[in-house]
């Protein structure tokens, strides 16, 4: 193994990874991010993560297969989750060119940092895989991404393996080209068989993105967007039903926002959860109930290669939701 090394302020503020591939002589980036992941390399003698930023006087010291000082060796679990949270928690890319891929992205896994600046992203999952994606894109924190699901939301997405593909794509979101479907299962049984949302969005009195009313031609608040969000009933299941949705923008949690403005909140919708224990539908009241996810699922997307070719993928309703839909069917 490597000799310890103590970090002198002309490294300060450099990130882990690309610190140890710059002083270790035969390793590649991608084995050193294994080995960091691994639990093999410590820093002030605790396991590290990857993205790491380095400070003056620390000291990174490396264990042989993760034995020493009490450490055991992690398994090779995909990224980020451990082993019981498996398969539940693995990103899965259904389809790869040299320009760009479509995976799936699982629910809890945000797709990048915020200003918190969280770790362990999928976003962090591409670098790692595709190291070359890191210079794809605008900006760094979200390499390759061109559109991103809420965190608590599953489905397909497209990310950009290249900038010609990065900024084709954008294009076509920005045109409103992309073709994106959702499934969610909501609070109560809506009336039309099929309908449109136009509330625009903004920030409410929390802070917090909600739909706004209209007034006229005259927005809610002037820093409202416009959104449109489509909706299709699939089926009627006793006290709820079972939607699929389009959006022909892409706001802040645009589909979450619009069906909890029109009285049918998401199943699982830890954010605009009804605020009381039963929903009044009519006569009718509907109980809260309590969900391990969020019943909200990207199920495809269509757009246009670089070969202006159009491309269409799907992604099946995970087997948690699946369950669920089960259950409430008995």
């Amino acid at each position: 193994m490597f000799k310890d090394i103590t970090i002198k302020e002309k490294s300060q503020g450099q990130r882990l990874d690309k610190f140890l591939a710059e002083v270790l002589t035969g390793k590649t980036r991608s084995q050193i991010q294994k080995l960091v992941k691994s639990g093999q390399v410590l820093v002030n003698g605790r396991p590290a993560k990857v993205h790491r930023f380095l400070k003056t006087g620390e000291v990174i010291s490396f264990v042989e297969n993760g034995q020493e000082q009490g450490i055991s060796k992690k398994t090779d679990a995909p990224f980020p989750y451990q082993p019981t949270d498996l398969p539940t928690y693995q990103p899965k890319i259904l389809h790869e060119t040299l320009d760009f891929l479509v995976l799936e992205k699982p629910a809890g896994l945000l797709v990048h940092a915020t200003d918190k600046g969280e770790t362990d992203t999928l976003v962090d999952w591409l670098k790692d895989k595709y190291p070359e994606i890191e210079n794809v894109g605008e900006e760094n924190y979200r390499a390759g991404i061109i559109h991103r699901l809420d965190k608590d939301v599953s489905g397909v997405m497209v990310a950009a393996k290249t900038n010609p593909a990065f900024f084709h794509l954008k294009e076509q979101f920005k045109e409103r080209k992309v073709k994106k479907e959702y499934l969610a299962l909501v609070y109560g049984k809506i009336g039309k068989p099929e309908g449109e949302i136009t509330l625009p969005i903004g920030r409410g009195k929390s802070g917090q993105f909600v739909a706004h009313p209209r007034f006229g031609e005259d927005k809610y608040q002037d820093a409202d967007k416009f959104a449109k969000t489509e909706y299709k009933v699939l089926e009627y299941i006793k006290d709820y039903t079972f939607l699929s949705v389009k959006i022909l923008t892409g706001r802040t949690h645009q589909i979450r926002a619009h069906l909890s403005a029109i009285g049918h909140p998401i199943l699982g919708d830890a954010i605009y959860r009804p605020k009381k224990n039963f929903l009044h539908f009519f006569s009718k009241r509907v109980k809260v109930v309590d969900l391990p996810r969020l019943f909200l699922h990207s199920a495809k997307i269509g757009f246009y290669g670089l070969n202006n070719q159009w491309r269409e993928f799907e992604s099946p309703l995970p087997d948690e939701l699946k369950k669920i839909l089960e259950e409430k069917r008995k």
